[in-house]
Order: structure tokens, then C-alpha cells, then sequence
């Protein structure tokens, strides 16, 4: 009997073996459906969350659910990534390019029912006008419908700004928009867009549909208005003491007009407007060379729409709630509103008399003329504004040398 023992353990042990394996087996068996049940609800969940809540306007199921997703704070500063995919989205007829003027101002709405929609406004902040290129190369691959273009003339683009170009493939352009839907960073935004919207539900900052900024209500401009002085010298004194026109940017405004060609497009290129404080920086330093050179060399080339004119919008006064104008360099949708219905024809009896001028050179050192001679007048209507100018350019530069 002893001597039998150690054999019915043996077998014994043979059998728990096999049992153990068995058991490990079903559990591994069990595990894996776990896992792969539990990772499906994830993706589900995520998908829900990114598809549905859609943080950035994009989602490509086209719900609209006001009480998650009226207001989508997070849909901001990420234009040069959604931008390319929204005009594949869309398929516009029209676009506009330029910086953040226009990004603040156009909205494109304007145009439905003309023979410009769809339209989208296609500008990025601190846009160059080399990249602009860019994007005319980009957009007409992207979008088999675009027409017509408008684009920004902007005084600063053409002061030594970097005219580098990044042409980027369609397959970079899938690789960068896939982000948009699949990221942490999708999943985070999509959380707090729909916090903001059970807890706060307000209107904020955000890049509308047709690819606009909003401001909310209760904007308030004049602090920056306050701030002009000090800051125009800061920047003329850090980046060009004496501003100068950049032949490299004028090579970029030819390629703009030879890739509009090139594409069959029809480009219209429009002079934004100017508040006073801009041009009374320029009667400042005695630039208006610089102004007159600098149309004089664009409209050489083709005739531009301007709209920086004087007017009663152009030169709104300055307050704490002000209609045509979010800073001194931004204006408003309500200038932006003028400024599309006059490209598209379409009537507004509100719009000041001469609101949009055709400019060609024979009529440039007039407009220039003019320019000047009403921006002395409204400097002598508000000489405080003026002795502050003063008083910064003399702290900026310094004392002027003395006389030989």
C-alpha cells in the first residue's frame, strides 16, 4: 500500500496539470474577449465623445445638439491644420486669404444667394504672402469648384515679413487632419467643450463654420486703442526702425497673380481699411513715400479694390463699445458685412458714399494726397492722440542728433 502511493500521486499530478491548463486556457480565452469587449466600448465611447460632441465643427455625421455643442471654445488657433480640410469639406466657390484681419471680419455667409457661394473664409493669423501661394497651389488641388479668390493686401506683409512657402502633399495634409478626429487632445477638447457647454453655456471666442473669428458680446476696444501709441513704436523699433518695402514680398505678390492664372482663378485684391491712429503714424515718421510707393508698385501690376479710405466707418471714434472695429488694426463683421456686399454687388444704402475705390497708378498720388490731407485734419481734432504719438516716437528713438 505505502509503495503505491507515489504512483497515484503521479497520476493524480498528471491530471491537475492538465486541468490547470485547461483552466488557463479559458481563462485566457475569457480575457481576451474581456479585453477586446472592453477596448470596443472605448472606441465607442470615444467615437460618441469626438463625433457627436465634435469640438471642432468638423465631425462628418453633421449633428447639431445646442445643449453640448452651441459654443465650441476649444475650436480656435488650429486654422492651418483644419483649414485645408474644410475647403475639401465644403467645396467653395469662393475663398478669402489674408491674416487676421480678414479672419476677424469676413464672414462668408454674406455672399449666399450671389454667384460667389459657397464661399469660405480660408485666412490664417499672420499669414505671409508667400504661404498664400501656397494655399492657392493647395486649395485648387483640394477643391474642383473654386472660381474666385479674394485676397488681402496688408502694409505689414510687405515690410520684410519671411516669404517662406510649405507646399505640403495630400497625404500630409490626411496625416495632419486625422488628428482632428483621433488625438488626446480631440478627446480632452471634446470634454471640456462639453462641460463648457452643461456648466457655462455662454458665448465665447471661436472660429465660426464658414471659418471666421467671433467675439462675444461685450468686446472692449479701447484698451488696446489706449495701448497704440507705445506699441506702434515698440514694433518700429524692434523691427524697422525706418519701415521699408521688401522686394522678396513683391516677387510673392507676382507669384500670387501668375498661380491664380496658372489655376484659372479670378483674384481680386482688396486694400482693407485703416483706422486714423494707423495713418497718424504714418504722418509721424513722414512715410507717406512709403504709402505712395507701395500702391504704386501693386497697382502696376493689377488694379486693387481699396477700402482703407476715409470715411465714417474707416474713422470711428474711439470708445469702450465701438461698431466697425475690434482694435486698431482689426475691424469688425460690421466692416467685413460692407466690404463683402460691396465685392459681390450686392446694394447697402448704409455703406458710406465711397466705401470701395477702384485704384490704378494714374490715381494713386491723389488717393495718397487725400489720405494725408485728412488724416491733418483729424489729427488737429484730437491733439491729445497726437501729442501722445509724439511723445512715444521721441521716447523710442531717442533724441534726434544734433544739427552739422
Amino acid at each position: 500500500m505505502t509503495a503505491d502511493r507515489p504512483v497515484l500521486r503521479l497520476a493524480a499530478g498528471d491530471n491537475s496539470a492538465e486541468n490547470a491548463r485547461n483552466a488557463v486556457g479559458i481563462v485566457g480565452r475569457h480575457y481576451l474577449r474581456h479585453f477586446a469587449v472592453a477596448v470596443a466600448i472605448l472606441a465607442a465611447c470615444y467615437a460618441v465623445l469626438t463625433l457627436v460632441v465634435d469640438p471642432y465643427g468638423i465631425s462628418p455625421l453633421g449633428l447639431s445638439i445646442r445643449l453640448i455643442d452651441r459654443y465650441r471654445p476649444k475650436r480656435l488657433d488650429i486654422d492651418r491644420l483644419i483649414k485645408p480640410y474644410e475647403v475639401w469639406r465644403y467645396q467653395p466657390r469662393t475663398v478669402f486669404l489674408g491674416t487676421s484681419r480678414i479672419h476677424q471680419s469676413i464672414d462668408p455667409a454674406v455672399l449666399d444667394g450671389t454667384p460667389f457661394a459657397p464661399a469660405y473664409n480660408a485666412s490664417v493669423p499672420a499669414n505671409s504672402l508667400g504661404m498664400n501661394i501656397s494655399y492657392l497651389d493647395e486649395y485648387t488641388r483640394l477643391d474642383s469648384r473654386l472660381h474666385s479668390v479674394f485676397i488681402e493686401l496688408f502694409l505689414y506683409n510687405f515690410l520684410g515679413q519671411g516669404q517662406e512657402r510649405h507646399s505640403q502633399s495630400l497625404r500630409q495634409m490626411a496625416v495632419d487632419t486625422a488628428t482632428l478626429f483621433v488625438s488626446a487632445n480631440t478627446a480632452t477638447d471634446a470634454l471640456y467643450t462639453l462641460w463648457y457647454n452643461l456648466a457655462k453655456n455662454k458665448p465665447c471666442y471661436q472660429i465660426m463654420p464658414g471659418g471666421y473669428f467671433y467675439y462675444p458680446p461685450g468686446h472692449d476696444p479701447k484698451g488696446t486703442f489706449d495701448g497704440f501709441t507705445a506699441g506702434i513704436f515698440g514694433i518700429d523699433k524692434s523691427q524697422h526702425a525706418d519701415p521699408e518695402l521688401s522686394d522678396a514680398a513683391f516677387a510673392s505678390f507676382d507669384q500670387i497673380i501668375a498661380a491664380a492664372h496658372r489655376h484659372g482663378l479670378a483674384a481680386t485684391f482688396v486694400l482693407t481699411p485703416y483706422h486714423p491712429y494707423f495713418w497718424s503714424y504714418i504722418e509721424a515718421i513722414d512715410r507717406w513715400d512709403l504709402i505712395r510707393d507701395w500702391l504704386a508698385r501693386l497697382t502696376a501690376k493689377t488694379p486693387i479694390l481699396s477700402f482703407a479710405q476715409p470715411n465714417p466707418w474707416t474713422y470711428e471714434a474711439v470708445g469702450y463699445r465701438m461698431v466697425y472695429w475690434n482694435d486698431p488694426f482689426h475691424f469688425s463683421l460690421a466692416m467685413g458685412r460692407g466690404i463683402t456686399e460691396s465685392l459681390a454687388g450686392i446694394p447697402d444704402l448704409s455703406l458710406p458714399a465711397n466705401f470701395m475705390q477702384r485704384l490704378t497708378p494714374d490715381l494713386v498720388p491723389a488717393w495718397v494726397a487725400a489720405q494725408r490731407a485728412a488724416t491733418q485734419r483729424w489729427g488737429r481734432d484730437n491733439p491729445a492722440f497726437i501729442a501722445a504719438l509724439d511723445a512715444a516716437k521721441r521716447k523710442a528713438r531717442g533724441p534726434a542728433p544734433p544739427r552739422p
